[in-house]
């Protein structure tokens, strides 16, 4: 699955190179933390993919937005998510799960401070006739 980069504004190059599913939270089912890549102009971000299915039957939302970071908090994030041996494995009990699934008092997931830092783009899916 491919989208448009925010940064060259290519579509179809930025790609989804690492990812990791973290425990939900109070108000999301899914949550998967991923470093997102493009093959144009190197851009590299942050993403993070939720889901809910809190609504009514057959009425799931979900949000993908990605993040303008620093390449060191990119670097940072990408080492906790190869260090980790099941990353599609929201349950798994390695350093990197911890580290990156964090919650805070009420039991949303905390985010990452450079996410709270940094821009926001949309994650928008190439389906090859839209742009």
């Amino acid at each position: 699955m491919s989208f448009f980069c925010p940064q060259c504004l290519t579509r179809n190059t930025l790609e989804i190179v690492l990812s990791i599913e973290l425990l939900p939270d109070r108000r999301s089912d899914e949550i998967s933390l991923q470093v997102v890549s493009c093959s144009v102009c190197a851009f590299r971000g942050l993403a993070v993919y939720e889901e809910t299915r809190h609504g009514q039957s057959g009425s799931d939302s979900w949000n993908h937005i990605g993040y303008w970071v620093s390449p060191d908090a990119v670097e940072s994030v990408s080492a906790a998510i190869r260090s980790c041996p099941n990353p599609f494995n929201p349950r798994c009990a390695c350093t990197a799960h911890a580290d990156l699934g964090e919650r805070d008092v009420y039991g949303k997931w905390r985010g990452l401070l450079e996410m709270e830092r940094g821009h926001t783009f949309k994650m928008r899916i190439y389906d090859g006739e839209t742009e």
